[in-house]
């Protein structure tokens, strides 16, 4: 006893337990329905897009300019200013994606490993400085050598920024609301296709500036803006959630739960051992998308890095500065359909059949464009480059969310994701090829080529689903659930057979 009288109202220690557990009970409760409340997803979601997508749209848009600018170059004179003939240019092309693939996994790898002095800021906002110096760096060579050094390494430090984002993005957004924000980063890329070949139809007037031909200015003054962005860049990228200050606790708890209830909570892989690796490397998932991705990114690829010479091919009476604007609608038209479609697939919870849909289109396009000479007017294949353009602008960017669907683990996620877009990015190699200048103007070998790769991809869109399909009612009928018992169970991912596979 404390000697202190206790009146009929004080609590006794029995009572205030209760009450501490009742108080326990209650915000228990209050979390409970904070977590299944649609309102606090919406509001949520809404900060996310708020606080982490904005820099990652403003990179995308100037990386990409510096990736297939030279097609603008191109026109403006770049071969004759560096003394390139033949297949130089191809060439030239080409290298990028040399180490665009090489470094794909690596540097993926290397953000996936979480270092505490290298955070996604640094490693990401670093690259996109580099890029810039690089890409001015293509202005200020003066011969064909030098633009194959200056392309090697935008092409190296490009590699990580794409797998890179889908990788933090997806440790951010739930599976089903990841889509709409990776085709907002592709609609970037379809507008600095567009912006790219405006700003390039400004820059014309420069020639002869500082003594430099209006097609170093292209390199050297879309180069300086991106260095300049990438400070910020090194300031605004968001580090992994855990470690990110922009969410309170609540706001962190409910959204590991939307993404826990899209994915199993067990299917994770936060430890790389000799299992986890073996896991990654023999998912039949992976390679299948590496084929699906090369026949699609070879499409997209032919329009932005040789729609101005295609359309060149039109008219030989068109001016480069009449070249520029008819590029640049084909870019903004195919921006719209890109979001609509991402807004339709989540909607649908579904991605596999919109994938195909743009593979369609397509289709039409190419059918227009391997047509005979005199058989279809100038405008006519003029239409069918939007075709082409619309269909894989569809297609690519939910590819990346296919497979980021279908995986699960901080790991499998960075594996897929690079391996997706460095080995199939090898699509880029081939359009860079496709094309040559004893083709024009109709250039029916490389649209025929570009073809071909999209039949396949098609085909492997389709495979794919049935391999789901059939995964699905093996796991829906107990016949994974021997995996359980593995002392792995905690490490495996998408194995996992409580993990829900997606179409």
């Amino acid at each position: 006893m404390d000697g202190k009288p206790r009146t009929p109202d004080s609590p006794t220690e029995s009572d205030e337990k209760v009450i501490a557990l009742r108080e326990t009970s209650l915000i228990q409760d209050v979390d409970e329905e904070y977590l299944n409340d649609p309102a606090a997803a919406r509001a949520l979601l809404w900060k996310l897009d708020l606080r982490v997508l904005p820099i990652f749209m403003l990179l995308w848009f100037l990386t990409f300019i510096d990736r297939v600018n030279i097609a603008n170059a191109k026109i403006q004179g770049m071969e004759k200013g560096l003394h390139m003939s033949g297949n130089n240019y191809n060439v030239a092309l080409t290298v990028f994606f040399a180490t665009f693939i090489a470094f794909e996994v690596p540097l993926n790898m290397l953000l996936g490993a979480r270092i505490k002095w290298l955070p996604p800021k640094v490693l990401l906002g670093g690259q996109v400085l580099l890029i810039g110096f690089f890409a001015m760096g293509q202005g200020l060579v003066n011969n064909f050598g030098g633009i194959v050094a200056m392309r090697l390494f935008v092409g190296l430090f490009e590699a990580g920024l794409v797998p890179g984002t889908v990788t933090l993005l997806s440790n951010y957004y739930p599976r089903y609301h990841l889509q709409w924000r990776m085709s907002i980063l592709a609609v970037a890329n379809a507008l600095a296709s567009s912006f790219g070949g405006l700003l390039a139809y400004a820059i014309i007037g420069m020639d002869g500036k500082g003594g430099r031909k209006s097609w170093r200015w292209v390199f050297i003054i879309e180069g300086a803006v991106t260095a300049v962005a990438a400070v910020l860049g090194l300031l605004l990228i968001v580090d992994w959630p855990e470690k990110q200050k922009f969410l309170s606790d609540r706001e962190l708890k409910l959204a590991r739960h939307l993404i826990a209830k899209d994915c199993h909570k067990f299917a994770k892989m936060d430890t790389l051992n000799r299992d986890s690796i073996i896991r990654c490397v023999t998912d039949w998932k992976i390679w299948l998308n590496v084929v699906i991705y090369i026949g699609t990114v070879a499409t997209t690829y032919s329009i932005n890095l040789f729609g101005p010479t295609i359309i060149q091919g039109l008219d030989p009476k068109y001016t480069p500065k009449k070249i520029l604007l008819l590029t640049a609608p084909i870019f903004l038209v195919s921006a719209v359909f890109c979001l609509a479609s991402a807004w339709i697939s989540d909607r649908l919870k579904h991605r596999s059949g919109i994938v195909m849909t743009g593979y369609l289109i397509s289709t039409v396009g190419f059918g227009i464009l391997l047509q005979p000479k005199g058989a279809v007017t100038p405008g006519t294949r003029y239409m069918a480059i939007y075709f082409v353009a619309i269909g894989s602008y569809i297609s690519l960017p939910i590819l990346w969310t296919l497979l980021a669907n279908n995986v699960s683990g901080v790991y499998k996620t960075a594996f897929a994701s690079s391996v997706q877009i460095g080995l199939g990015s090898a699509g880029g190699i081939v359009a860079s090829f496709a094309y040559q200048v004893k083709d024009a103007p109709l250039y029916h070998k490389g649209h025929t080529i570009i073809f071909s790769l999209l039949m396949v991809a098609l085909a492997s869109v389709l495979a794919f689903c049935v391999g789901i399909f059939f995964e699905k009612k093996k796991r829906a009928e107990g016949k994974r659930d021997y995996r359980l018992a593995s002392k792995h169970v905690d490490n495996m991912g998408d194995d996992h057979p409580h993990f829900k596979l997606t179409y």
